[in-house]
């Protein structure tokens, strides 16, 4: 054999390897692929005697099919149509007499066609589901559950007056290892929120519209009407969702489009939503994480962002559009105060990050209490866009609680503002700087620490009489 024929067979036969090798590791995926479609078996609902093309009653089928799939896992399939499900139809028990509480043993998914419609009817309060009958604080989180697709329409549900929060989700996950909706929609909730999670892993909300999503318009309070309700949760992402209630509709503010709480809430990220009709469009409350608020679009809400008492956490709020527009001066706040960010809790959100958000006030709508309220320290406000032209509110730039209650380290800067007032108050070293402002009246109360104030301009030059500054600072 010649050098250059073995060499030729030498090369063929290495090639000949990398490709039985390719081929082998191709085969082993497929085989993986087709394990795993084996593992997800497809049932389609139409096998629990539930049919989309009539009117007839679907309640004992789905709740059958829910209580398969919970069992089983695979993927349960609904196909295009109409069901209908009604509460004084259903004959479940569920957990201590809740039928709408699911024990699952098993992950499954739940796949609508885009053109399905669960219409929800006398009460019907949605579908619950949880890992363990009694959830503790040492429960260990199991199973996933995705939702992907279809309508939900509450429209017939709740016609009848009661007190208080009518226990109503579409879907509601608790204590699960992933909880999952998308592309979905889901109108006409009177209840508790359109989507809930509770104490679950991980949950992502992506790419849903919810259509008039609010609380019992006979019971004006502030513990139900959400749009998607978070509690709990580990992380979480939010994203390009579509909260919008029409409050000539609904003759209600909703509580709020993107709420979350709770102790045992992470870090997490809401980006890219929607939010209209609501008495703050974005709440986080009580979190042991920080909540990452960044590029959504806040349009007609009472309150933009409410960062309420975050255990001393650093929040991030970045980018937002924060605008009253569309929201009647008759609009009537369920919270006490208002704001397009408000922080509330003295020393609860250390850290905060606000910048690059653009919040305007329009005269002719609903006018908030405030534009910007800060009340934790180490708070860094830059590069936003604060425009009030109804020319009556006040940025509380720093607000402590008094001589022996200071907030501290708060860095104002590069931000233009347009507006009443600009405020300070039981506040050390604090820096505003590089600002632009177009006020009637300036009030800083420092104390002797090393406060700054120094080149801000004015878009009126008379401001310049205006400004009352008390303690020390550098110019």
């Amino acid at each position: 054999m010649g050098k250059a024929t073995f060499h030729i067979n030498h090369i063929c036969s290495k090639i000949f390897k990398m490709i039985y090798r390719q081929f082998f590791l191709f085969s082993f995926l497929f085989n993986c692929f087709l394990l795993s479609c084996a593992q997800e078996k497809m049932v389609n609902i139409n096998t629990f005697n539930v049919k989309g093309d009539d009117q007839n009653d679907d309640t004992g089928g789905f709740d059958k099919a829910i209580e398969y799939i919970s069992k089983n896992g695979g993927i349960l399939y609904i196909p295009k149509g109409n069901y209908y499900l009604d509460n004084k139809k259903r004959m479940r028990k569920g957990v201590y007499e809740n039928s709408y509480i699911f024990i699952i043993n098993q992950s499954f998914k739940i796949r609508l066609d885009k053109e399905a419609v669960l219409h929800y009817t006398n009460d019907f309060k949605g579908f619950r589901f949880r890992s363990t009958q009694d959830p503790t604080d040492k429960t260990i989180n199991k199973f996933n559950v995705e939702i992907d697709g279809g309508i939900v329409d509450a429209a017939e549900n709740y016609k009848t007056k009661v007190k208080n929060n009518p226990d109503i989700w579409a879907f509601v996950a608790e204590t699960l290892s992933g909880f999952k909706v998308t592309n979905m929609t889901i109108r006409n909730i009177y209840g508790t929120s359109g989507i809930g999670a509770y104490s679950n892993t991980f949950t992502e909300i992506s790419n849903n519209t919810f259509e008039n999503v609010t609380g019992n318009p006979y019971d004006y309070v502030d513990n139900h009407g959400n749009g998607i309700y978070l509690n709990g949760v580990n992380s979480y992402l939010i994203e390009n969702n579509k909260v919008i209630n029409n409050v000539l509709k609904t003759q209600r503010l909703g509580t709020v489009g993107i709420c979350i709480e709770g102790s045992r809430s992470g870090n997490g990220t809401i980006f890219n939503n929607t939010v209209t009709g609501y008495d703050r469009a974005i709440h986080v409350e009580l979190i042991d994480g920080t909540a990452t608020i960044y590029k959504n679009y806040l349009i007609g809400n009472s309150s933009g962002v409410v960062l309420w008492n975050n255990n001393g956490n650093k929040q991030i709020v970045d980018s937002n559009i924060i605008t009253n527009r569309g929201l009647g001066k008759q609009s009537k706040s369920i919270l006490y105060t208002s704001a397009g960010i408000l922080m509330l809790g003295f020393e609860t959100n250390t850290g905060t990050i606000i910048k690059n958000n653009e919040i305007t006030v329009e005269k002719d709508y609903f006018i908030p209490n405030n534009l910007l309220q800060i009340t934790s320290s180490d708070v860094n406000v830059a590069n936003n866009i604060f425009s009030d032209l109804s020319k009556s509110l006040s940025l509380s730039v720093a607000q402590g609680r008094g001589t022996n209650q200071r907030v501290k380290r708060i860095i104002f800067t590069s931000n233009r503002v347009s507006g009443k007032r600009l405020d300070v108050y039981d506040a050390s070293d604090i820096d505003i700087s590089n600002n632009n402002l177009d006020l009637s009246e300036i009030v800083l109360s420092f104390d002797n620490s090393t406060n700054i104030y120094r080149k801000n301009t004015f878009s009126k030059e008379s401001l310049n009489k205006n400004v009352k500054i008390f303690g020390r600072y550098i110019k």
